[in-house]
């Protein structure tokens, strides 16, 4: 039916895109790493100033969050 060959088309695609984010992962992972570096320092230089860095606190938290996860930590 349509259907079927529509949702095997959609299966490709589903299966072609998480293997380029398979692919990607590890420079993924590198790249947020990287960045949470940046964050971390900014955080300490907004704190140092007595400026408020919520936002970029909750940034933190959540690429060590993500980062733990492809960790399996």
């Amino acid at each position: 039916s349509t259907d079927a060959v529509r949702s095997g088309i959609a299966g490709d695609d589903e299966r072609i895109a998480n293997a380029r984010l398979i692919a990607a992962a590890p420079d993924l992972l590198e790249a947020l790493q990287d960045c949470l570096i940046g964050i971390d320092a900014l955080i300490g230089h907004f704190t140092a100033a007595g400026v408020a860095a919520d936002r970029d606190q909750k940034a933190a938290g959540l690429a060590r969050a993500a980062i733990a996860k492809a960790l399996g930590a």
